[in-house]
Parts: C-alpha cells; structure tokens; sequence
C-alpha cells in the first residue's frame, strides 16, 4: 500500500508538472530569425509565434539589444515586439527571454555583422538582359531531394532545383543572359490543393502558394544551395532576381488558421478583377476595396496591407531577403492588388538601405495608362509617388506578338510607344518576350520561326530591360497553363534530347538559339541599343524603322533599326536623323540590307521578314 501511495504522488507531481509546463511560454516559430548591425530598419518588429503569451513581458541580457513595444495578440498564441540593434553591438547569439507567471521562454534571435552592399546586390540596369527560370522545369541537379515527382503530369512536381540552375551556368554564359528571375522559392506546401477548379489537384511547383516567408522550398533545395547558387551566379558575372508574394498566401499557411491579428487577412470576397478601377480617380471605394481586398481564390488569402503590422512584416521580409541571400532584385508579384501608400513604403524602404536598388512590378494590364500608373517617379491622382522603379509593358508585349504572328501591322508597335511620355522613367520599363502564365509564342496561332525571330530582336532592341523566357530561345512550344511550363529539354535524366548543347538541338532550334545570341550581343555591345532614345524614322503596314541615339559629349552615337514584316522586299526612305559627311553607317544585323543616305534623305532596302540594324557613330 505505501509502495502504491508513493506511486500516486509521482505520479501527481509529474502531472501537475507537465500542467505547468504545458502553460509556460511555448515559442514555435520567429520571423525574422536574425538582423543586421548598422542597418536602415531598426529597430525591426520581430513576430513570434507559440503558446500561452498572455501576461508577458520581455527581458534581455543582451548587451547588443533591447526590446521594447510589446504587443501579445488576443489569443495569446503571437507576440510582437521591437528589438531596437546597439550600432556597436557584437555579432553573434541575441536571444531574448518571454517571461509569465507561468514559466519562460527564450526567443532565439542573432545578430550579423553591417552588409556589405558592394559584394552582392547589384541591382538590375539597361544593361541587363533578364532570364526567367520556373526552377521546377528547368533542371533538375539533386535527385537525392527528388519526391512525388511525376513528369508526366503537368501539374506535378517534375524535379528541377538549385543545384539544377547552378549546373547550367555555362548554357546562360553562352546565351549572353546577364541576370536570372526564379518563380518564387518560399516554401509551399508539399501536398497538392484541392478546389473543384480544373486546375486541381494542383501541386505548389510554381511557388506562389506560400507557408513560410522565411523557409525556402524544400523541393529546390535548402537555404545554403540558394546561398551557393547566388554566389556563383555571381562569379559568372549573372545576376538574380527573387520573385516576391506580397499580396498574398497559400490557405495551408498557419495564418489561415491562426493569423497574428484579427485583420491580418481580409476577409474572403472573390476579386472582380475589374482592374481599371484602380486607375480612374472616378471609382468608388467599394469598387476599389474589391480590387485591393478581394482574394484572388479560395486558396489564396489576401494580405491586409493597410494594417500597419502587416506592411511593416512585409517590408522587412523584402530586406531580410536581400541582405540574407545577396539578391540584385527583386520582382514582386500582382502589385496593383495592393494599395498605393503599400507600394510606396515597401520601395522607399528598400531603396533606403540600397538605394539604386531594382524591383519590377507586376501590373498585368495591356493598357500603357494603366502600368503606368503604377511606376514610380510621379504622383498620381493619388498624390502618391509609388518609388517603383519598373514596371512590365505588357501593352508593348501584347503587340509584338500580334504585329509578328500577322494580326496588326507593323506601326501599330509605333503606336503603341507613343505613350512612352507616361512613364516616370521609360528606360527602366521591362519588356517582355512571354512569362509563365502566357502562351509561349510559337504555340500562337499564325505563328512561325521567322515572326518569334522578330519579335524577340524588337523585345532586345527597343528601349527598357529587355525579359526572356526559358526555352523561348530555342523555339518551345506550349499552350495555356500548365503547357506553357513545360520542362526544358535535356534538364532531366532520360530525355531524349539535350537541347542545352548544340548537339541536341534541331536545326531550327540552334537557328533560333544563334539568332537570339546574335542579338544580345548586339543589344549589349551598342551604348545606344541600352541607353538611348528612342525616335520614330518611318511606319506603314509592312514596316517599322527606328533609331536608339546616345549622347557623347557633343556628339551623339546612333543604331538604326528596320523591320520588315512583309512578305517582300521592301525599299523604305525618310529625312536623314543625321548628316552624311564623314561618318559611316556599318550593318551589324542582316548583310543583305542596304542602306543609302545624304544630308537630306536616307534609303534602306530591306528584305522580306528581316531585322536590320546598323550602328552609326561620328568619325
């Protein structure tokens, strides 16, 4: 009987001790994990989140911190608080403690030396001609991480990594591509999602259904790949570009369930996606709360961005990026669904730490206005200055295709650029030649080698940062999604081809592969090609002549470029950008052309379905 007494009272102690402990503090996750001495942000908000919050208050024994502005939620299961970084703080272990009536937590935190923006961070310039990757399909370098891939299922995970990426440098060294942009690498959720969409079930390849904000998918590998894909993305002289979600989550994210503030995500009301509201000072707030508030589905919850916890995470999640992985831009994704005043702080703050810094918006809109509207550089009706730098033209875009694929002719391009006086800065809009989400161009109807060749030199020859598509290079093809996403040829064991080398290329695929080489080259060689402005020489159905001049001292060097979309040669004049006298007109695209010129008039013979460029410069 004493031994079974005894017994009881362990037994008792144990339990009332594993009740006690079950209501002490509980820390599961912190955002950010670490900070950086010396920087713009500070003090920065840290988020944490656990258990049995309630009563708390903060200690630190770092001499490095200190913490301040608490705020617990009213579940008691998230925890705000500053942590405010001594200048001549230590880098190293800054852990600080939760403390409650009911036991203590420590909250692991670190602190990293100042950053050194000449190291990484380049940022992206004219100078650049942009790659877009969709890291699942391109290659595939790590088997070992390989799980529930299924090639033949276009919705499926099919394998392509970081390691994958970093293998293929040579290929990106030889195409001339000067930076990458990899879909989003947040870590999203392993299992598919379920709607009663067609496109479900549909695994999270993409990336754009994120569960952590501060993992990376573990698909593609783990942060220190990410780190070591950069760095030699680096050595070879090749920028990244993070795409960033700032709008919003995947429904699996343990927001959806537990979000940290009672409107940390508004509540769900489908997206009209009547986007022309956010442009016209005329729409009322109802039509624009939709626009800005409305979820896209019922698996992405929409971020409330106007509540100040919320736009201050996601601020700070930009920085952490950068200064975490070294990243030269960042191109951030659906920005017109959020508001203005967002977009504004979330640039300001970026472009504070670094201050040329480059990010590109997505304003998925064919109308010049409407893209416009959301670049940086000028206020709208608004009175809001956004400070975004770039912006994607997808007007100009839309309207290549077309003119090359025989739908419009060929001034309507000249059409379209005569709203270049919109934008705050035109030199930093990106043009694009496709993206994931639109058909790729020779899946287009009327579609031919010849009309992709075109559009992809107008894309590297106009004015902007020109944006490449995988695979676009060697002519792939690819309808609606998933089909546009196709798997690059030669990224994966057991295909059949490996169009990454010129032996595994078809001919047409190695003839557009070179034409588009060709072209960087030029774009990248010729001053004027990315710096210079743009001036319209002649338009008609068939034809589209313009020259790129650059300022030099007080001289000016120039590149004319001719496109004949016709189906005949075609023989095109107009007044002379320049005079003859001892300067030279040197053909650097397509030899058959021929060029004649005076003071006065200026000639060019062009052949059928051909670009022609000729660089000009004073003797």
């Amino acid at each position: 009987m004493k031994v079974l007494y005894s017994t009881l009272v362990l037994y008792a102690i144990l339990g009332l001790s594993a009740l006690a402990r079950a209501q002490s503090p509980v820390v599961e996750k912190v955002e950010p994990p670490n900070w950086w001495i010396g920087h713009t942000i500070d003090p920065v908000r840290v988020l944490v989140r656990g258990a049995n919050f309630d009563g708390s208050v903060i200690r630190s024994a770092s001499s490095g911190i200190s913490v301040s502005n608490l705020k617990v939620n009213s579940r008691g299961d998230y925890l705000f608080v500053d942590v405010t970084v001594d200048p001549k703080a230590t880098p190293g272990d800054a852990s600080f403690t939760i403390a409650t009536s009911k036991g203590d937590a420590v909250v692991p935190f670190y602190l990293d030396p100042p950053l050194d923006s000449r190291a990484n961070s380049q940022s992206i310039t004219n100078e650049d001609v942009i790659y877009l990757i969709m890291t699942d399909r391109f290659s595939d370098g790590d088997p070992a991480i390989n799980k529930e891939v299924d090639r033949r299922n276009p919705r499926a995970w099919h394998g392509g990594d970081f390691k994958g990426i970093a293998k293929r440098i040579p290929y990106l060294r030889e195409l001339g591509v000067t930076a990458i942009w990899l879909t989003p690498w947040y870590d999203n959720p392993d299992e598919a999602s379920q709607c009663d969409k067609p496109w479900c079930p549909n695994t999270n390849y993409h990336g754009y259904h994120a569960i952590d904000y501060y993992g990376v998918e573990n698909h593609f590998g783990s942060m220190a790949d990410l780190q070591a894909l950069i760095q030699e993305c680096h050595r070879n002289g090749i920028k990244v570009v993070q795409d960033q979600v700032a709008n919003h989550v995947g429904i699996q994210h343990p927001w959806a369930k537990r979000p940290p503030l009672d409107n940390w995500l508004n509540p769900f009301s489908q997206n009209t996606f009547n986007n022309s509201v956010l442009l016209s000072p005329n729409s009322s707030n109802a039509e624009r709360d939709n626009l800005i508030k409305g979820w896209f589905n019922e698996l992405l919850p929409d971020l409330n961005q106007d509540e100040p916890e919320v736009s201050r995470y996601l601020v700070q999640n930009a920085l952490w990026w950068i200064g975490k992985t070294g990243i030269d831009g960042i191109r951030q994704d659906t920005i017109q669904y959020m508001p203005r005043a967002f977009i504004r702080d979330w640039s300001a703050a970026i472009k504070k730490q670094y201050p040329n810094y480059w990010m590109v918006g997505e304003v998925f809109e064919e109308d010049s206005a409407q893209t416009a509207f959301f670049q940086g550089g000028r206020k709208g009706w608004d009175e809001i200055d956004t400070e975004l730098p770039s912006v994607f033209d997808f007007k100009l875009w839309r309207t290549s295709q077309e003119v090359f694929t025989g739908k419009k002719p060929a001034r309507a391009l000249r059409d379209v650029l005569k709203y270049d006086g919109l934008y705050g800065n035109i030199d930093n809009v990106t043009l694009l030649t496709n993206n994931h989400d639109t058909d790729r161009f020779m899946s287009l109807k009327d579609a031919t080698l010849e009309g992709a060749m075109m559009h992809t030199a107008f894309v590297l020859s106009i004015r902007g940062i020109p944006q490449l598509y995988y695979g676009e290079e060697i002519g792939m093809t690819g309808g609606h999604d998933p089909d546009n996403r196709g798997d690059f040829p030669g990224g994966f064991s057991g295909d059949p081809k490996n169009a990454f080398t010129k032996t595994g290329r078809s001919p047409d695929q190695q003839r557009m592969f070179e034409w588009v080489r060709e072209w960087i080259k030029i774009r990248r060689s010729r001053l004027p090609m990315k710096q210079g402005r743009t001036i319209d020489l002649f338009y008609d159905n068939d034809a589209y002549v313009f020259a790129r001049e650059s300022r030099l001292g007080n001289t000016s060097a120039w590149n004319i470029v001719a496109f004949n979309n016709g189906g005949s040669g075609k023989t095109v004049s107009f007044p002379s950008p320049f005079p003859r006298g001892r300067n030279k007109l040197l053909t650097v695209a397509d030899s058959r052309a021929k060029a004649e010129w005076s003071d006065e008039k200026m000639t060019l013979v062009l052949p059928a379905k051909s670009v022609s460029a000729f660089g000009y410069a004073p003797e």
